[in-house]
């Protein structure tokens, strides 16, 4: 779940996750408010991990959480200061949501 430039970041990890046999997608939000409550219910009574990408320390991260209701971990993949996320971050939390050993 993401937004923003975040949500461009997450494309290509995105495609290296499927390359390697993880079933992922993104929920790209267009605005942040309203926010989609229900269809985060939903995703997260299917999946077994949700990532958070972030160009900040966690602005949507809570209302996912909320939603989420403990059905789905929620990982937050922060990163503060205007840059972009490295891609490989990204593909590391995803790794982990799909609840594959991740190297750190």
């Amino acid at each position: 779940v993401s937004y923003g430039m975040a949500a461009r970041t997450a494309i290509w990890p995105i495609q290296m996750a499927r390359e390697e046999g993880i079933r992922v997608g993104l929920l790209r939000l267009v605005t942040v408010w309203p926010f989609p409550d229900e269809r985060i219910r939903e995703l997260a009574g299917r999946v077994g991990g949700i990532v958070v990408p972030e160009i900040n320390m966690g602005q949507i991260v809570r209302e996912v959480e909320r939603c989420a209701a403990g059905q789905a971990e929620v990982l937050l993949v922060p990163h503060p200061g205007g840059g972009i996320h490295d891609p490989q971050e990204v593909l590391s939390a995803i790794r982990r949501a799909a609840g594959r050993k991740v190297e750190e």
